[in-house]
């Protein structure tokens, strides 16, 4: 009877290599975003907080999750606004305080406030 406990033991640790390669790499992209967004929020010339009350303001809703924008090369808050069960997302300039763009979450057609006004 031959046995095939090397093939899978083999086998085994080549899965948990892989795996592990894999969280490294995972982790490595993780801190590279966190090191973008300490960079962006450094830049910014407004409080989350005054980001949030921006948002708040121009929706009349209640912000349920905010956050900085790393995908933007300034420094930009996208805040989650829940107004009559609708998800808006407002983007919020870091440097000046403006509203950027209102758009509701599952929508793809998105109103920028120079459009609105």
């Amino acid at each position: 009877m031959k046995t095939q406990h090397p093939k899978i033991l083999t086998s085994l640790c080549a899965i948990v290599i892989i795996g592990s390669t894999a969280n490294l790499a995972y982790a490595a992209n993780s801190k590279d975003k966190e090191t973008k967004e300490l960079q962006l929020f450094s830049q910014a010339s407004i409080s989350l907080q005054d980001a949030i009350k921006a948002a708040e303001h121009k929706t009349g809703g209640k912000a349920i999750e905010a956050e900085i924008n790393d995908e933007s090369a300034t420094v930009q808050f996208e805040i989650e606004i829940l107004k009559d069960g609708k998800v808006h997302e407002v983007m919020v300039d870091g440097k000046t305080g403006k509203v950027l763009k209102v758009s509701l979450e599952d929508e793809s057609k998105e109103t920028s406030e120079n459009e609105k006004d």
